[in-house]
């Protein structure tokens, strides 16, 4: 790549169905975390599995809680060694805020010089494009400001807003290399998002018959393999389209006292994650874990049901059961109840903590002048990530670890006669 500068999309190619049948974990993985590829279809009987989709259905949820409820002799605690209750500022609701200051900085024009000066001495280094980092991209007077946002992300509530940059006041390779080195101060590796290495993903509307899902609201979850969810807001929707966040813990809190026994369901490793087409064709672990002090929440719903008629579940792997529907739906309808919807402006970069915070998108519409595109990184900080069970830290080791698979930059949506080929999902 030429210095300062990333991949165009010219440089790129669509996903084969080669690469889609590929090993989900690389030999290298494999080698390192003695993973058994086939253990899991080993496991897999013929079960009844509930019906349940993508799209979250409030009626059948009803449903499943009174059949719950008419059982009787659930579990009245939560598992053995999980608090009771959890405590700390990640512990929030919709009431907890005063007004958007508490969570959003905005850059002053002293910030904005400095940033346009450490963008110049990155390009005066010669340096590619992906080489951007802390060190590369030099902002003494805002780096203190970026380690409190960062702190903010991983001891604090869970997130932040930088707001003031102007996309419109940089060409695509400079912003791309300003939002890059601004968000390595809050995590300096960057992780593999897809079976081909993209590190940059384009959440975007494709422009053809799948685009009917962003005319509705998404379900709560978490990007599933990333400590820290980075979004830069290129630009926006005509209408809708915010990013609605719930704390993990507050809704841990209210399952905890109201309905312990679904926190058992939710941490039983034997949730069915589709790989959709790789080998193995699934695995298995849990969507919540309280590890050394902490309660990692990681799932995501596109690959626990599927997401029709876009992504049917890969035939053979089960579906769940009606206790892990209705412990799945649980944690969507009551981060609901606590969540905020704080606005969104061109330029915004938001900095979540995915272990902690449950994110969901709102149905947005595009017109001609406006049309809804954000740009997704998965940041690591090795010294401020959570301490990881063994079954996340495959995960994250798979994402930011794994030498074996490729890495391309996208700097804008890649394309092939005038189609996007890829978009963002949920999750790999």
């Amino acid at each position: 790549m030429a210095p300062g500068v990333i991949n165009s999309a010219d440089d790129l190619f669509a996903v084969t169905a080669a690469q889609a049948s590929e090993d989900y974990y690389s030999q290298g993985l494999r080698q390192r975390f003695l993973i058994d590829g086939e253990k899991a279809v080993k496991r897999q009987q013929e079960q009844a599995s509930a019906d349940i989709g993508y799209d979250v259905d409030e009626e059948a949820f009803i449903r499943r809680c009174k059949a719950s409820a008419a059982i009787g002799g659930l579990p009245s605690s939560v598992p053995q060694g999980w608090p009771t209750k959890l405590e700390g500022p990640l512990v929030w609701g919709k009431d907890d805020f005063q007004d958007e200051s508490e969570y959003i900085y905005y850059l002053t024009d002293a910030d904005k010089a400095e940033i346009r000066g450490a963008l110049e001495c990155f390009k005066e280094q010669g340096l590619d494009g992906s080489e951007v980092s802390a060190e590369t991209f030099p902002l003494h007077g805002l780096r203190d400001r970026l380690k409190a946002i960062r702190n903010e992300v991983y001891e604090g509530r869970g997130f932040v807003i930088l707001r003031g940059l102007d996309p419109k006041a940089y060409v695509i390779e400079d912003m791309t290399i300003v939002y890059l080195g601004i968000s390595s101060y809050v995590g300096e590796r960057r992780g593999k998002q897809d079976q081909r290495g993209s590190m940059l993903m384009h959440v975007i509307r494709r422009n053809d018959e799948r685009d009917g899902q962003y005319s509705e609201d998404k379900p709560f979850h978490t990007d599933t393999v990333t400590d820290c969810l980075c979004l830069f807001t290129q630009s926006l929707a005509a209408t809708g389209g915010c990013s609605i966040l719930a704390s993990s813990w507050k809704v841990y809190n209210e399952l905890a006292a109201t309905r312990p026994d679904l926190i058992h369901v939710l941490a039983e490793r034997d949730w069915p994650f589709d790989t959709f087409g790789r080998s193995p064709p699934f695995y298995e672990r849990a969507l919540m874990y309280y590890h050394k002090g902490k309660l990692i929440t990681s799932f995501s719903r596109r690959l626990l049901v599927g997401h029709l008629p876009f992504e049917a579940r890969t035939p053979g792997i089960r579906g769940l059961t009606e206790r892990q529907a209705e412990a799945l739906d649980a944690v969507h309808f009551t981060a609901k109840r606590h969540e905020i919807k704080p606005t969104i402006v061109e330029g915004d970069l938001r900095f979540i903590n995915n272990m902690g915070i449950l994110h969901r998108r709102e149905a947005f519409e595009n017109n001609a002048s406006n049309a809804r595109h954000l740009i997704r990184i998965w940041l690591n900080n090795e010294m401020w990530c959570w301490k990881l069970p063994r079954d996340l830290r495959i995960a994250w080791a798979r994402v930011f670890e794994d030498d074996d698979r490729e890495t391309h930059w996208d700097i804008e949506p890649p394309r092939k006669d005038g189609k996007i080929l890829r978009v963002a999902g949920t999750c790999d």
